[in-house]
């Protein structure tokens, strides 16, 4: 059976010869001007070429002719010396763009950038680059710094000399395959035979499933370990955390070096799921946490970053260090690391801060949404705007639950509760009471004092015993909440003094 390769002009998954010649027809005023075999003509500065052989190599089915690679090896050896040799090609890469014969005489290099064809072809061929793994690191620095500098003359010399000299192809799904099991693996002590196994449970096995993933992962199985580790930390093996269970387990996993089990370790000292948060607990977080960073877990990134901003101990205050932590986290789209860019700029800049938000709720990220939201509704850090305010608090609840922010369920009821005719919410008093419910069931105090107050004025009205009983209910749950001060308790009295107006109502139930 023949091998399958992978196309590579179809997605933004490789910085590809395939996926310019697609943009640059994309991009292209006049498509059926845009011909291939005048792109590659114009690259390779050659008069004609037999048509498939051009769409074989956009395609990707088979590699770039080593006699047009040769053109690219001249170029690279003349462009060392001589950084013009390009301006001529790129100008009559953006002519076929354009639709336009472009005769420049004199600084080339300043039209080039200066064009805003040349921007947006360079902006989706950078968005490319992001997401080729096969990219070297030293490389992806170095077009991201050429991209943000707006010198997009030179992005697209190091990005046509990529993807003629660098990227390899074909690629097949088979070695594809194999080679992302050999990354997965590198700088861990796993097999390759315990990822098949707990591959083959995953995709296999379903009314053992528990019982087998379990009893993998006792076996020293690292993946199950890990598996077997966050349920029993979230909650799902009991119905509630079991720290020292989920500890066992991710022990198992980290001897293994792997490198989430070796973060949530870190984690669960640093916040005191394990240990007494004493400064051996914190020492022992920071270089578990410091080691998970080095096997490229970004999470530990985030929480190191915590680490030098608040002067955690072992370290002192560095805000300049956790900046550049989460920094970097934040650079492979981590969205607690914008959160909390967010947070280190909202009093020094409010624009920048308002767009780290934003960038985390666009990650589907609860407590960002609920924060987007709350800058909408109050016109705080950006301009008050209630119909996206209530969108992002209906993006915040569909999270999921394990990352939820239940203010989200709060805010939402408030608009239910009435209804806002202005942004298109009718009034829903049932829903708005379930959201209440949702989030007074998970500490959020100020749905509990709304269905206190509702369950009150209802009972007013209606005498109703299940009404008393909720009023019961709610005044214990407020009372017993953490955030119960003085002026909570004053309020709430103050609420309760209704009651006693009603001289025919019994209010021995209250107190």
């Amino acid at each position: 059976m023949a091998k399958e390769y992978i196309k590579m002009n179809i997605d933004d998954n490789h910085l590809s010869l395939g996926n310019l010649f697609r943009i640059t027809k994309e991009l292209s005023k006049n498509k059926s001007s845009a011909l291939q075999t005048e792109i590659f003509c114009v690259l390779f500065g050659v008069d004609s070429i037999n048509d498939t052989t051009v769409n074989n190599y956009c395609v990707g089915c088979r590699k770039i002719g080593n006699d047009f690679k040769q053109i690219y090896l001249n170029f690279q050896k003349r462009y060392a010396n001589d950084k013009s040799i390009f301006e001529d090609i790129i100008i009559s890469l953006l002519s076929i763009i354009d639709g336009n014969l472009y005769l420049i005489e004199r600084d080339k290099k300043t039209f080039i950038n200066n064009n805003a064809s040349i921007s947006e072809l360079c902006k989706k061929m950078f968005n490319i680059t992001k997401n080729d793994k096969s990219i070297p690191s030293d490389l992806l620095n170095k077009i991201n710094g050429l991209y943000k500098e707006e010198d997009y003359y030179s992005q697209l010399v190091e990005t046509l000399f990529f993807i003629i000299l660098g990227k390899k192809q074909p690629l097949y799904e088979a070695d594809v395959k194999r080679e992302v099991i050999e990354n997965v693996l590198n700088d861990t002590y796993i097999s390759s035979k315990s990822l098949e196994d707990y591959l083959a449970l995953k995709l296999k096995e379903s009314i053992n499933y528990d019982y087998s993933l379990k009893r993998m992962a006792l076996e020293g199985n690292a993946y199950a370990a890990f598996e077997q580790a966050t349920n029993e930390y979230s909650g799902f093996v009991k119905g509630y955390p079991r720290y020292d269970e989920a500890y066992k387990y991710l022990e198992i996993a980290a001897s293994y070096n792997h490198a989430g089990a070796i973060y949530m370790i870190g984690k669960m000292y640093y916040t005191g799921d394990i240990g007494t948060k004493s400064d051996d607990d914190l020492k022992k977080a920071f270089n578990y946490l410091e080691r998970a960073r080095d096997l490229g877990n970004v999470a530990a990134l985030n929480v190191l970053g915590l680490y030098y901003l608040n002067g955690v101990y072992p370290v002192t205050q560095n805000k300049k260090k956790a900046l550049e932590y989460f920094t970097k986290a934040a650079d492979n789209n981590y969205a607690f690391s914008f959160n909390n860019l967010g947070r280190y700029y909202e009093y020094t800049d409010k624009e920048l801060s308002f767009s780290y938000y934003k960038k985390s709720a666009s990650l589907g990220e609860s407590w960002a949404c609920n924060m987007v939201g709350e800058c909408y509704r109050r016109g705080y850090l950006t301009e008050k705007d209630e119909k996206k305010s209530y969108q992002y608090y209906l993006d915040g609840v569909s999270a999921s639950f394990r990352t939820m922010c239940f203010y989200n369920y709060y805010n939402l009821a408030n608009i239910y509760i009435n209804g806002k005719i202005d942004i298109g919410v009718e009034k829903d008093v049932n829903k708005a009471l379930d959201y209440y419910k949702i989030a007074s069931d998970n500490d959020i105090i100020e749905a509990s004092i709304k269905l206190l107050y509702y369950y009150i004025d209802k009972f007013l009205l209606e005498h109703k015993e299940e009404n008393k009983e909720k009023i019961y209910y709610y005044k214990k749950v407020i009372e017993n909440h953490p955030k119960y001060n003085d002026d909570i308790r004053k309020e709430v009295e103050e609420k309760i003094k209704k009651l006693y107006e009603k001289k025919s109502i019994f209010l021995d139930f209250i107190f």
